[in-house]
């Protein structure tokens, strides 16, 4: 089976400064990764890589079987090329990236333009969408406790709330690969556990695959089967979700504790590790 994500050999600098390296990183199809990590660690930088925001300087990496960044000079992807990744892999970054003026409904149909054909898809240029992908965003967005809000403004709603909104519009992408970066951020419990709800949801079936950049450690068992530690760029550690102890989240924060957990940094050369059960 083809891997959803599979890197070797990267490299991402910028201004001179090497912000992320990864011998090897295999993600299966249908797999729960979260990302973890303290702040600079590189997890941003990885998941912007994976979803072609980002380049590499060097080294292979494939999305979803498409090659995005072979060995060698990092090439760009093509505009026809970017948009057929783009219908199979959902982005949540904490830009979110919602168009302000349109409604949370509006905003939320946008996921389901690149499955509209024929008059569909030339009637969604004035806004108008079919029936059934209306009652789909509406859905989505009352799961998050939005129905009231359906048709209020982007700019007009709260930070949690555009948060909701972003997350149903990936509802109605159905990607076969979701990336999110810290969607749980400045959430109160109850909307953490929406949110989460959804995130899973948006990631469907299980030949769908999630990959979740987590600052609350709390989340880890609701999110992920897999999780894999960032420290200075590189990889510290790759382990399931059952083989990770609160002391190696401990230590992966605490980098003394860390390096004496290990018993050494990583060799400058290879500059990491990738270290599996």
């Amino acid at each position: 089976m083809t891997p959803a994500v599979h890197l070797e050999g990267v490299r991402v600098a910028l201004a001179g400064r090497m912000l992320l390296e990864v011998p090897q990183l295999l993600v299966e199809p249908g797999e729960r990764v979260a990302i973890v990590g303290p702040n600079g660690a590189g997890k941003s930088t990885l998941l912007k890589l994976i979803g072609a925001l980002l380049p590499a300087q060097h080294g292979k990496v494939c999305v979803l079987g498409r090659s995005i960044g072979p060995e060698g000079p990092a090439r760009r992807l093509d505009t026809a090329q970017r948009r057929a990744l783009r219908r199979e892999v959902g982005i949540l970054m904490q830009g979110l990236h919602l168009v302000p003026r349109l409604s949370a409904r509006e905003n939320v149909l946008i996921g389901a333009l690149s499955r509209l054909r024929g008059s569909d898809a030339w009637r969604s240029l004035l806004r108008w969408y079919p029936p059934a992908l209306v009652e789909a965003a509406d859905a989505a967005l009352a799961a998050l406790g939005l129905a009231e809000r359906a048709g209020t403004r982007a700019d007009r709603l709260s930070g949690g709330e555009r948060q909701k909104v972003a997350l149903a519009r990936l509802q109605l992408q159905r990607p076969r690969l979701v990336l999110a970066d810290e969607p749980t951020s400045a959430l109160d419990p109850a909307a953490t556990t929406q949110v989460c709800e959804a995130l899973l949801a948006a990631a469907g079936a299980a030949s769908q695959t999630l990959i979740t950049v987590v600052h609350d450690l709390e989340l880890l068992p609701r999110l992920a089967t897999r999780v894999v530690s960032l420290a200075d760029g590189r990889v510290w550690w790759d382990r399931p979700i059952d083989g990770v102890t609160p002391s190696m989240l401990q230590g992966l924060y605490d980098r003394r504790s860390a390096e004496a957990a290990i018993g050494a940094r990583p060799a400058p050369a290879p500059l990491s590790r990738l270290v599996r059960a």
